[in-house]
């Protein structure tokens, strides 16, 4: 190989310096020039020393300048404001001679964060249908990060990205996640890297992302009429009002029950005795031990507790977070990817 991991190069055709910074393979290497890493063939670059000692240095004389009489440049029309594309996918294609052609041997996977926001990933690769890889890890603004490799004849596996995206430093005005899929099409896969090939270019480009998306707005609360009869309240799931349908559960005895840090809702965890009742029973169960921890937390001020209710189709869910948005004790709450509990916790912290 001519060139090394460090080397100082120059690019050809637009005589900028730059440095290598990974070797790709044996007609391609990784450049970073003046803080942007892209791919490069061999070809298109070299030793920057040449170039150097040709290039002919003119030394103009300065000008006289009159006391009092220097010219102030405006510094601020001349800076160089970064920008905020998105998030971007990287793809490029590994080649190999096969004896009468060259042909795709692998795909290098590289995310590119084209935002002034840094973020912790969280990164899936699925091949059939069942998860081949998983990478949890940080994204710097304007940088690059090496996800995987994954062989060419992978395409026939039904290929899957899945991704979560988190703001290292959470803005009021922002999301707190963002997911986003990204599936290959081999058909399509193939007709881009034959124009890529055609082109002579390095790599395919896919948006994530353009935009780290704004928190949804909460829904105002119904404004209650002065003069209008107030309704009976119903015994529904969400509104609180439990006991005729509790009072026909056989519950286990009243227990004293100890603030807990971490509450699982499963009813199995709650209730021996929980084969054979309804969905709107377990849930019932299920809200009113939340509803006794919950008390418990503000009453001993703890600062933070976290409910585990599962994934399954999210109504309890639902109805914790209906919850917690009509208790004035509490902060915040969020409900993301968390190694231990998967999506299926939500963490609260209390004022």
């Amino acid at each position: 190989m001519k060139y090394q991991t460090g080397d100082k190069i120059l690019l050809l055709s637009s005589k900028e310096e730059g440095t290598v910074v990974d070797i790709v393979n044996d007609n391609m290497v990784m450049i970073e020039v003046k803080g942007t890493t892209f791919p490069v063939y061999l070809d298109q670059i070299d030793f920057p020393y040449f170039h150097r000692f040709t290039q002919q240095k003119l030394v103009k004389e300065k000008p006289r300048q009159i006391p009092g009489d220097e010219i102030k440049v405006d510094r601020k029309k001349y800076e160089v404001f970064k920008t905020d594309k998105g998030m971007f996918l990287s793809v490029l294609p590994v080649y190999q001679f096969d004896g009468y052609d060259e042909t795709v041997k692998l795909m290098k996977f590289h995310l590119f964060n084209d935002t002034p926001h840094a973020m912790r990933f969280y990164f899936q690769i699925w091949l059939n249908n069942q998860m081949d890889l998983e990478i949890k890890n940080e994204i710097q603004p304007y940088n690059h990060f090496y996800l995987a490799d994954l062989i060419f004849e992978s395409l026939n596996d039904n290929p899957r990205f899945e991704f979560t995206f988190f703001l290292k430093e959470p803005q009021p005005k922002l999301a707190t996640s963002v997911k986003k899929t990204w599936k290959i099409k081999p058909k399509q896969m193939f007709t881009q890297l034959e124009e890529l090939r055609t082109k002579a270019e390095a790599t395919l480009t896919y948006t994530l992302f353009e935009k780290f998306p704004d928190k949804e707005p909460e829904p105002p609360a119904p404004a209650e009429q002065p003069n209008a009869k107030k309704a009976k309240p119903a015994t529904t799931i969400g509104s609180g009002n439990f006991a005729s349908l509790l009072s026909k559960i056989q519950l286990q005895p009243e227990t004293t029950l100890e603030p807990k840090h971490e509450v699982d809702l499963h009813i199995e965890a709650l209730e021996k005795n929980w084969k054979g009742m309804s969905n709107i029973a377990i849930l019932a169960v299920q809200l009113n031990a939340f509803q006794r921890y919950l008390d418990l937390a503000i009453s001993h001020h703890q600062h933070n507790l976290i409910v585990i209710h599962g994934v399954g189709k999210g109504k309890l869910k639902d109805e914790i977070h209906q919850i917690l948005r009509q208790t004035p004790e509490v902060a915040n709450f969020v409900n993301q990817y968390h190694a231990k509990y998967g999506y299926g916790a939500t963490e609260i912290t209390f004022k």
